[in-house]
């Protein structure tokens, strides 16, 4: 199923930079600290959200049925603690492998029409007109068909996008990927051998109490926040990215920066 945006969020024009990602939360473990450094230096952030979660959790402190709501709350309240004002969300449908927390099970946005959702995508980039673009890589950086969906449209509306972007980055980590098997996920083996290494680094810095902040909104999804803690400590103090266009020479390490 696939709906109207809950809201085409008013993007400046000449953004700084344009995260694209499908699901509420996405946008804190990756870039937290990177957006509350931007804000903080008047920089100009934007952000596009496919889907309002409703695959998420809600440990009960939400009926099942209003998870959508309360999810866009959440992300809503995360990027207004990382000092981000430009918000755009759609409504569609995320993936559900199986029925296991009480909803039907959905290929998420792999059965969105694939010329719809592009074009919808196009047009906030042209309303944007961002510098920089940063969106997951071609793994998905853990192999979710809905992360690995969003890079592939991303990548495709950039070529068909009339704003000209400078620079295209994506998530990246040093450390191999190392989680078991999941449903409709990407194979393990195949997220490890498409892994990009990092290019560029932000240090969370001051910036780091914006970030747990903005964290600590995802109430409803308190338990991958834990998660992430502890199996990712390291990516609360320093955000790494891997800069896809212009590509970054073979053999550069990654470098310090304040921002994208």
């Amino acid at each position: 199923m696939t709906a109207a945006p809950l809201e085409a969020g008013i993007i400046l024009d000449m953004t700084d930079v344009l995260l694209i990602v499908p699901h509420p939360d996405d946008e804190v473990f990756g870039c937290g600290a990177l957006f509350a450094r931007m804000a903080a230096h008047g920089k100009r952030v934007a952000t596009l959200t496919l889907t309002r979660g409703r695959a998420g959790r809600s440990l009960d402190l939400c009926p099942r049925d209003e998870v959508p709501e309360v999810r866009e709350a959440e992300l809503r309240a995360s990027l207004a603690a990382l000092g981000v004002e430009d918000v755009t969300i759609f409504d569609y449908a995320d993936y559900v492998p199986d029925d296991s927390r009480g909803l039907e099970p959905d290929a998420g946005l792999q059965a969105v029409p694939e010329d719809e959702l592009l074009q919808r995508i196009v047009e906030v980039v042209d309303r944007a007109a961002p510098s920089v673009v940063l969106s997951f890589p071609p793994n998905g950086s853990n192999g979710h068909p809905d992360h690995v969906t969003t890079h592939r449209l991303t990548v495709r509306a950039l070529e068909q996008a009339e704003a000209p972007v400078e620079r295209l980055y994506y998530f990246a980590s040093a450390t191999p990927y190392g989680a078991a098997p999941r449903p409709g996920f990407l194979d393990p083996a195949e997220v490890r051998a498409a892994q990009l290494p990092p290019t560029h680094v932000v240090e969370a810095g001051p910036y780091l109490e914006a970030k747990l902040r903005a964290m600590a909104q995802h109430r409803t999804q308190a338990l991958s926040v834990l998660g992430f803690m502890q199996r990712f400590s390291r990516r609360l103090f320093v955000e790494s990215f891997h800069r896809a266009r212009p590509q970054v020479p073979p053999g550069e390490g990654p470098r310090t920066v304040p921002w994208l």
